[in-house]
């Protein structure tokens, strides 16, 4: 009985020992686990940091470059034995996208960004209008604030309509003497508007854009663009683009209420906005681009009109917005307005016209002639002023029009101009 009994203790105190072992093997692995799986979660980290750090410093190398690569590139100096680093800059309308990626311990990391040109509200010029040798004059409830470049006649107070000029002072600001042409915008960012305006032509369309139904479509700028042409107008309403995306047609663009559209472009002779249209793209038109009333588009917008019929005389416009950008009353556009002039006129219609209680927060660079009923708060770069007041035009006249530099960030971004530091826009998607 006793041998059982001693038997039986030897057994369990074999048993219970085993359990110790595995118990402390048990212990043991899960330490050792966790050390791994630290030093893993910390190596992953420190990949990942060291990721956006080098993204970063391929996106200021991309700030500091002029030419424009359709091709993906490395810049090994940045590299080191375990990291890569790709970068692509390239256009995208009037401002260029930066594209980065980033390779390290297996881990990527991608930064787009719209990139344009860096503007200081302080220093750089509010107002930029081309030496014509006519003074510049200010009629009404006009004002104008901020670094303005003029002609060698300087500027005066007008009289139009039984209005004379209301202001204590002439100028809010500094006034220097302007050149006999407006500041070039990079001749590269030029000739892609072209591209896009005449030759772009996708051959396949990669998306379908329903009249009947609501339609979501996004697309991110770390994939190919995806695009939609037609040869007949196109309307756009019940949908929702966002993104990677180009729309063209050969005729007229038409943009309803209720068409949600984020980042893309549009490209037509002629681009429709109708009332109340919210949203932030690009429209690229060689004939007309008219925005209805009380439209908010964000930052940033680019409404760019570049004058067709390059080598032939011009004619006399006979439909009404021919050749003009149209902004009605009550809108108010956050971006950049442009119209380019490719053949020399010395007439006195009008190509850009921003009506009462209409707001552009950006830039205007006008090539024409500039009618100012509402306010600019940004910059303006226009070779004339004309006002259309009681049967008659006045030239180089502006009547309770506004441009001003106060209610504009510090530093912002626009259209790229010649040797102007760049900035980002705006962080993609």
């Amino acid at each position: 009985m006793k041998k059982i009994l001693t038997y039986k203790l030897k057994s369990a105190a074999l048993q219970f020992a085993i359990f110790i072992a595995v118990l402390i093997a048990l212990l043991l692995g899960s330490l050792v686990l966790y050390v791994y799986t630290f030093v893993y979660l910390k190596g992953q980290s420190k990949a990942s940091i060291e990721n956006v750090q080098l993204a970063d410093s391929g996106m200021n190398y991309l700030l500091q470059q002029s030419e424009i690569n359709s091709d993906t590139t490395a810049i090994p100096y940045l590299e080191s034995d375990n990291q890569k680093i790709k970068v692509n800059l390239s256009y995208w309308g009037i401002f260029e996208k930066a594209f980065v990626k980033t390779e390290h311990r297996q881990k990527n990391f991608i930064k787009t960004a719209f990139v344009g040109s860096e503007i200081n509200s302080k220093t750089d010029p509010t107002l930029y209008l081309q030496e014509n040798y006519n003074p510049l004059s200010v009629v009404g409830l006009t004002k104008i604030s901020g670094n303005t470049y003029l002609p060698s006649q300087g500027i005066k107070p007008g009289y139009i309509a039984g209005q004379s000029y209301y202001g204590a002072q002439m100028i809010y600001g500094t006034t220097k003497r302007s050149g006999i042409q407006l500041p070039k915008i990079e001749k590269k960012c030029f000739d892609g508007l072209l591209f896009y305006s005449i030759t772009y032509k996708p051959v396949n369309s990669s998306l379908t854009i329903y009249k009947t139904k609501n339609q979501i479509i996004k697309n991110s700028f770390k994939s190919a663009p995806r695009n939609y042409y037609s040869s007949n107008p196109i309307l756009l309403e019940n949908t929702e683009l966002t993104g990677n995306i180009i729309i063209k047609s050969d005729t007229i663009i038409q943009i309803k209420k209720s068409a949600k559209l984020k980042d893309i472009i549009l490209i037509a002779p002629e681009i429709l906005i109708e009332d109340e249209v919210t949203g932030n793209f690009q429209c690229i038109a060689s004939k007309s681009i008219k925005v209805g009333k009380a439209c908010k588009l964000s930052y940033p917008t680019a409404l760019i009109l570049i004058q067709e019929n390059k080598d032939k005389p011009m004619t006399t416009n006979i439909k009404p917005f021919e050749n003009q950008i149209f902004i009605n009353a009550g809108t108010i556009i956050k971006g950049s307005v442009c119209y380019f002039q490719t053949n020399e006129l010395t007439d006195f219609k009008t190509q850009l016209i921003l009506e009462k209680n209409s707001r552009i927060k950006g830039q205007v660079y006008c090539q024409g002639n500039f009618e100012l009923k509402g306010t600019v708060s940004g910059c303006v770069f226009t070779k004339q002023f004309i006002s259309n007041t009681a049967g008659s035009v006045f030239v180089n006249h502006i009547l309770n029009g506004t441009i001003e530099n106060e209610n504009t960030p510090d530093i912002y971004g626009g259209i790229i101009f010649e040797k102007d530091k760049k900035s980002i826009l705006k962080w993609l998607y």
